[in-house]
C-alpha cells in the first residue's frame, strides 16, 4: 500500500521504490487465490448435496462482498463528488456500475483522483463470475479451466496492438489481467489439493517465475531483444508473487517477523482497502482544504515534502474513518451471514 500511495504521490523526477506492478499486481493474484480458495471449502461443504445449494450460497457470497466491499466504495466515489473529481461527474455510470477500466482504456490520460478504480472495477468483476467458474466447472476439468483462463492474458498482450484504433490503453481491459487472477486461483486449487507450502515444485515455480520476470525487465530497460516474451511479463511476475502469500501464510523467523507481526504494521493492514480507496481522493481533499499549499511559496522540493505528508495523513483519517463508522459496523451483520449450509467465506479485500 506504501508503494502504490508513494507511487501516485510523489512528484515527477521523483525516484520510484518498485515497478508499480509489483505492488498493484500482486494484490490481484492475492485475491485471486482468497477467492478461489474460499469458494472451493464452500464447495467441499456441500459435497454429496446436489447442485441445488449453488444459488443460496451465490445469494450469501454476493451479499458478504457487498457489505465488505461495495459500501466503503460507493463512500469513496461519494466523496469524489464532493471534491469534484472531474472524470467522475462526466462518466459516473461507468464508476457506478464497475466498469471504469473499460471507460478508461480509451482515455489517452489518467483522470485526476481516480485512476486507481480501474484495478477495483476489475476485481468486481472477478467476483461476480468467479462463483460460476469455480462451483460450475466439473472438478475434472478445473485444472484446464484455470490454466486456459490465465493463459488469456498473455496471448490478449501479444495482439495488444490490434486493439489499438479503439482503446487507447488496451492493457486496461479486463481480460488482459486473466493471468494475475487465474496464477492466484492455480495456486489455491494446488494448496486445495493438499500441496505443501514447502514444497519443492511450489518454489521452483516462484523461482522459475522471479527469474523470467528479471531477466524480461532487464532486456526491456537495456534495449535487448525479448523474442516475444514481453507479453508474459506479468505472467512470470504472478507466479513468483506466489512465493510472497507462500511467506506470509508460513510466516518469517526473526526480525521479518517483528517487522511484518508488529501492531502499527497490522494496522495498516488492516486498513488497507481503505487506503486504496482514498489515497488518490486525498490530494483533492488537500486541495480543497488547504489550496495555499499550491501556491509560489510552496514550489519547491521541501513544499512537495509537505502536500506528501499530508496526503498520508488525510489518507490514514478516511480510511481510518471508514473502518470505524462503516467497515466495522458492518462486520457485526457480515458475522451473521457466516459461511456455512448456504454461504461463502469469502474474506479477502485487498
Amino acid at each position: 500500500m506504501v508503494g502504490i500511495c508513494w507511487d501516485h504521490w510523489c512528484p515527477a523526477g521523483w525516484p520510484r521504490i518498485f515497478p508499480f506492478e509489483v505492488f498493484l499486481f500482486f494484490f490481484l493474484v492475492l485475491t485471486g487465490y482468497l477467492i478461489t480458495g474460499s469458494l472451493l471449502r464452500e464447495q467441499e461443504r456441500h459435497r454429496g448435496l446436489g447442485g441445488a445449494w449453488r444459488l443460496k450460497a451465490l445469494k450469501n457470497y454476493q451479499l458478504r462482498r457487498g457489505l465488505r466491499i461495495l459500501v466503503p466504495y460507493y463512500l469513496a466515489l461519494l466523496l469524489g463528488l464532493l471534491v469534484c473529481a472531474p472524470d467522475l461527474f462526466v462518466n459516473f455510470g461507468w464508476y457506478f456500475f464497475h466498469l471504469s477500466n473499460l471507460h478508461m482504456a480509451t482515455l489517452s490520460y489518467w483522470p485526476t483522483g481516480t485512476n486507481h478504480f480501474w484495478s477495483l472495477a476489475m476485481q468486481q468483476q472477478f467476483y461476480l463470475i468467479w462463483p460460476f467458474v469455480i462451483w460450475f466447472t466439473p472438478r475434472k476439468w478445473l485444472i484446464l479451466t484455470l490454466l486456459g483462463f490465465s493463459m488469456v492474458g498473455p496471448f490478449s498482450r501479444m495482439f495488444q496492438d490490434s486493439f489499438n484504433p479503439w482503446f487507447a490503453s488496451p492493457q486496461l481491459l479486463t481480460w488482459m489481467a486473466f493471468d494475475y487472477f487465474g496464477v492466484g486461483s492455480l495456486l489455491a486449487l494446488a494448496i486445495h489439493e493438499k500441496m505443501p507450502w514447502q514444497s519443492r515444485r511450489l518454489k521452483w515455480v516462484v523461482g522459475s517465475g522471479l527469474v523470467g520476470y528479471c531477466l524480461i525487465v532487464t532486456a526491456h530497460r537495456l534495449h535487448l531483444p525479448t523474442w516475444g516474451f514481453r507479453a508474459f511479463q506479468q505472467s512470470f511476475l504472478s507466479l513468483a508473487l506466489c512465493g510472497l502469500i507462500a511467506i506470509g501464510t508460513l510466516g518469517l523467523p526473526g526480525r521479518w517477523k517483528w517487522l511484518f507481526e508488529n501492531p502499527a504494521i497490522q494496522r495498516v493492514g488492516q486498513l488497507s482497502y481503505g487506503i486504496y480507496l482514498f489515497h488518490n481522493l486525498a490530494p483533492l481533499v488537500t486541495g480543497k482544504l488547504f489550496w495555499f499549499l499550491w501556491s509560489a511559496p510552496f514550489n519547491n522540493d521541501w513544499g512537495a515534502v509537505l502536500r506528501v505528508a499530508i496526503f498520508a495523513i488525510v489518507t490514514w483519517m478516511l480510511a481510518l474513518a471508514c473502518w470505524k463508522w462503516v467497515e466495522s459496523p458492518l462486520q457485526a451483520v457480515r458475522s451473521r451471514l457466516k459461511p456455512g449450509p448456504t454461504g461463502a467465506d469469502c474474506e479477502s479485500s485487498p
